[in-house]
């Protein structure tokens, strides 16, 4: 029962992740459609109202539409470092769930004349959204982390990344049934994209009702000095009568870790530069720092192009690779929410570093494999273009080196990184450092997401990045991460050498 309840609370929570997976999902393949592509002055039509040629100014609006939802994610994430601790964890996930909402609208609804208006509202949309999707990343896993029993955090907390796999596998599908659904429409009939962009408000808004049917988690409620609140919550959580010496004792666990925490004093942004406490935020930092750079959101934002690069049908390109990349992904995390309270943490980020690494250098091979045995350059290939046997075969070869870095991906530094870090900070200054640590990763999303599409040029040899970053983090891991699986937060001071000297120090 208590597991049922737990499972309950987390999946609810974790729809946030739900709605920053749709994103990037109908994101990848809404910059390919003709439609989207004339509106916002992307691509030109000819007299003959079928033609299409792209303008001086489509690398430009790719490139500020995908980022600008990216750019809205940072101050999203660092107000809510702060917010968290006074809004509580609930009102925060609620206020993610309402800006996203509005700038899903925002984005399904642009109606300006000229071109540069349409630009700049669709991403006025998309920054409103992104500050949602900003506080959202950074409150769900924290509320998560703090809500479940210490033998199932790990397995809960992923339940976050779960939930943005699923997010993108689904809008995949939706875009792949409502590009058929609009096979053939006139290139100036705006509904598909509108479409596509307006059905992401819906996930926003149940998640802001489903908020109604959870609790307030009880670490915070007793931070906050409620504390028959907090004991009524935890017993709710544990499926237990209050007077249970379960739920007692775990009461009793969190009352004195804050109490211990209370006598050092009054929680800063300067606590974050002393020992025991440093070394956490640069591990937060780097690690989801990495997270971007293993290229993940590069290859989700614009694998439709990759695959039209290689020969593929734009139809093909933009629905059936896009739907079987996001399954891939769904499908791996389960293995990972599996491992990660067996293997546990360093080892999944470990090994998924090597196996990225050795998948990107494969994709760089096999699609400069392809593009040597086509009698044309890759740029002059043309829609219906036949394809040579070898080249052809190749550019399968590359595709499956591109599904199986997602599935590494998807089992290892795709749940890990937002487990760890949600879990490695005091209760005290949790929402600070995991504020910075999840605007580090919101930081490095945008810069990739807004230069790639101006690397377009180099082909394949852009992804040669991922391939030697993916080598660099599985060794930063295996030399400074230390192990946090079977710890729960109340001791993780004992994992990072936060003494009680230097909590004395702090208090002096």
């Amino acid at each position: 029962m208590v597991q049922w309840y737990s499972w309950f609370v987390s999946f609810t929570a974790a729809l946030g992740g739900f709605l920053f997976g749709y994103e990037i999902g109908i994101i990848n393949s809404v910059l390919e459609m003709d439609q989207f592509r004339v509106f916002f002055g992307m691509s030109s039509l000819g007299s003959d109202m079928t033609t299409l040629t792209d303008t001086d100014h489509a690398k430009d609006y790719k490139a500020q539409i995908t980022s600008f939802f990216l750019l809205g994610c940072i101050p999203g994430a660092l107000f809510i470092a702060v917010a968290a601790d006074y809004l509580g964890r609930k009102k925060s996930i609620w206020l993610g769930s309402l800006l996203f909402s509005v700038g899903a609208l925002i984005q399904a609804l642009v109606a300006a004349d000229s071109i540069p208006a349409r630009v700049h509202t669709i991403m006025a949309g998309r920054f409103i959204g992104g500050s949602g999707v900003g506080i959202l990343s950074m409150s769900v896993p924290l509320y998560i982390a703090e809500m479940a029993p210490t033998d199932m955090r790990g397995r809960l907390t992923s339940v976050q990344q779960l939930m943005i796999t699923i997010g993108i596998a689904v809008a995949s599908i939706i875009n792949a049934i409502i590009i058929a659904a609009f096979d053939g429409a006139p290139k100036d009939d705006n509904k598909p994209w509108r479409l596509a962009l307006g059905i992401q408000a819906g996930p926003g808004f149940l998640l802001f009702l489903m908020l109604f049917f959870l609790p307030e988690s009880p670490r915070w409620l007793m931070f906050r000095d409620r504390e028959p609140e907090a004991l009524t919550n935890l017993a709710k959580l544990r499926q237990s009568a209050e007077s249970s010496p379960t739920v007692q004792e775990e009461y009793q666990e969190y009352k004195d870790s804050i109490e211990a925490e209370r006598q050092i004093g009054t929680a800063s942004w300067s606590e974050l530069r002393r020992p025991g406490i440093f070394n956490r935020l640069v591990l937060g930092v780097v690690l989801q720092f990495f997270q971007q750079w293993t290229g993940i959101n590069a290859v989700m934002y614009y694998s439709s192009s990759l695959f039209i690069g290689m020969g593929i049908p734009k139809a093909t390109a933009t629905t059936v690779n896009v739907v079987v990349q996001a399954l891939v992904n769904v499908l791996f995390t389960l293995p990972g929410m599996y491992l990660i309270e067996r293997a546990g943490r360093k080892k999944l980020l470990v090994w998924g570093g090597l196996g990225m690494a050795a998948f990107m250098w494969g994709l760089v091979l096999f699609v400069n494999l392809f593009a040597s045995n086509l009698p044309v350059a890759v740029a002059d290939i043309k829609e219906g273009m036949e394809i040579p046997g070898n080249a052809k075969t190749f550019s399968i070869l590359a595709a499956i080196c591109m599904y199986c870095y997602v599935a590494c991906f998807a089992s290892t530094w795709g749940p890990v990184v937002w487990v760890y870090q949600s879990e490695i900070f005091p209760l005290r200054i949790r929402g600070k450092g995991t504020g910075i640590a999840t605007a580090s990763n919101w930081i490095n999303n945008f810069i990739l997401s807004y230069v790639w599409p101006y690397a377009e040029a180099l082909g394949a040899n852009q992804y040669i990045v991922f391939g030697t970053t993916g080598l660099a983090m599985a060794a930063f891991v295996q030399f400074f991460v230390p192990e946090t699986k079977g710890k729960s937060l109340e001791h993780m001071d004992e994992v990072f050498g936060f003494t009680a000297n230097e909590a004395a120090d702090l208090k002096a």
